[in-house]
């Protein structure tokens, strides 16, 4: 029997045929619904210095849920130690919760600040057990570092070394954000959620609808955009990428492209992604050019639009909302 605590939302999946319980407001609803859901399980793993921001976590994954999930028909069940394990005999703890949450799970979100928690059999922690059993088998993780000041007399200097080798491992891997306090936090995790599904449910569509296309990414520190190519390679694109404008230059006059991103300053200059411009349309007056740089200001926009890019943004989900339009165009 639920507590009113429990504050359970029903959803019964009639394609499913199963129950799917989660938290949502004080209250009990049944919703019925004829339609067929899929239902992903959200690991959130974290140490206990962090631990606060897992019912934060848990609404933003409820937000989701009846907006970009009800449209989609998506359901995010949320999973943590706290309220998914039971006690059971045998084996180590850790070992335990990997086998009754970790690894049935579809996708984790991990979060450290300044403690990385007790150490495991295998691993210095157990969130670092739960994220690299998850990257191990494939799985999603969403990962972020906050960067919020503490006074340094209450910083386990060995816990936060930790951490920054544990960062270092990752760091070119483009599955990590640094972010300043609670607010970024949640709006980073809303937006790369959303990025996530939104090219699971259009990702196909995409495919279907558009032939196999190639990408010049010009940036001189192409580790900056990891991320970003992680998420349109779900599309189906693929990449060439150049370190300079005389590289980018040399691709274009052997090989075919769809379509070109380029940053702005490089080693060559503050303005480079301008001379590259400048050049391509020399050889090309109709390839998209989209500029994605730190400056996203209207005078830098219209700028660049007046040189001949299609447009400037520091955003990535705009940046890949604009790759798939004027692919789409073309």
């Amino acid at each position: 029997m639920f507590t009113p605590r429990d504050r359970l939302l029903e959803i019964r999946n009639i394609h499913f045929g199963e129950r799917i319980l989660f938290r949502k407001n004080q209250f009990t609803k049944e919703i019925i619904m004829a339609k067929d859901i899929k239902v992903y399980d959200l690991l959130i793993s974290c140490p206990s210095d962090v631990s606060e921001y897992v019912e934060m976590l848990e609404k933003e994954v409820n937000h989701f849920n009846n907006f970009f999930g009800r449209k989609n028909n998506i359901i995010v069940r949320t999973r943590h130690w706290s309220k998914d394990s039971y006690s059971e005999f045998g084996n180590q703890p850790q070992e335990l919760l990997n086998k009754q949450i970790v690894d049935s799970s579809d996708m984790a979100l991990g979060v450290f600040w300044t403690r990385f928690g007790t150490p495991t059999e295998n691993y210095g922690s157990g969130t670092e057990e739960e994220i690299e059993r998850m990257l191990s088998m494939g799985k999603q993780v969403f990962l972020y570092f906050l960067d919020k000041p503490l006074s340094p007399s209450k910083i386990d200097q060995e816990q936060y070394k930790k951490i920054l080798l544990f960062k270092d491992k990752h760091k070119s891997e483009g599955i990590f954000f640094t972010i300043q306090d609670e607010k970024a936090l949640v709006n980073k995790f809303r937006e790369n959620l959303e990025l996530y599904f939104d090219s699971i449910t259009r990702g196909e569509e995409f495919k279907k609808s558009s032939s196999k296309k190639e990408i010049l990414w010009v940036d001189d520190r192409p580790e900056n955009n990891v991320y970003e190519r992680n998420i349109l390679e779900k599309y189906g694109l693929t990449f060439s990428l150049a370190l300079s404008t005389q590289q980018a230059l040399h691709y274009m006059k052997h090989n075919k492209f769809a379509l070109i991103i380029s940053d702005m300053g490089r080693k060559e200059g503050i303005r480079e992604g301008y001379v590259l411009l400048e050049e391509i349309r020399k050889m090309d007056k109709k390839i998209p050019f989209i500029i994605y740089a730190g400056s996203k200001k209207k005078e830098h926009v219209d700028e660049a639009l007046r040189r001949g890019a299609q447009v400037c943004t520091n955003n990535p989900g705009e940046l890949i909302d604009l790759v798939l339009k004027n692919l789409l165009k073309n």
